[in-house]
């Protein structure tokens, strides 16, 4: 399965969707992107973007009686796995040593982290 790119507006959709535990429903999502990621996005317009995430494959609609729910295609695991695998191809030529060592030296991988990492 190809995983293809989102935008900014479909990432925040998919990843209330996510966000369930549950196959979710329009006026759940609408909520849960409001209230937790700060839109204040009208259900139209979440609708178009759940839309172009089935398009996408990374949702199913799925009718039960006269209930619509999203069915995740894409697990939020998969997703990551491809923006962190991107990133380290294109920004640091596929080195992952590289892109450890920009965190180290960011600060935004602390000797904590990698002894926390190492007794894994």
């Amino acid at each position: 399965m190809k995983v293809e790119n989102l935008t900014d507006c479909e990432e925040v959709v998919m990843k209330a969707v996510w966000d369930f535990d549950k196959e979710p429903v329009l006026s759940e999502v609408v909520e849960h992107v409001n209230k937790t990621y700060g839109k204040e996005w009208a259900p139209q317009t979440v609708s178009t973007y759940l839309a172009k995430l089935v398009r996408k494959e990374y949702l199913k609609l799925q009718r039960t009686g006269r209930i619509y729910t999203y069915k995740i295609l894409v697990k939020e695991e998969t997703y990551r796995r491809k923006l962190y695998k991107h990133h380290i191809s294109f920004w640091n030529d596929d080195n992952i040593l590289d892109f450890i060592k920009e965190m180290i030296d960011n600060g935004d991988l602390t000797k904590a982290d990698l002894k926390a990492l190492s007794s894994k």
